[in-house]
């Protein structure tokens, strides 16, 4: 996945083994469901 960065805040979804999942671009809230998923399914 390739992504540039857009702006301050834009968000990377990476996991435990330092691969990036998803990228969330800074007008998402950081409450959205796509975030709030991919924490509740990594904890």
């Amino acid at each position: 996945m390739d992504s540039k960065v857009k702006w301050n805040f834009q968000k990377y979804m990476i996991d435990e083994n330092g691969k990036l999942i998803d990228v969330a671009y800074p007008k998402t809230n950081p409450f959205d469901d796509q975030i709030v998923n991919w924490i509740e399914n990594k904890m």
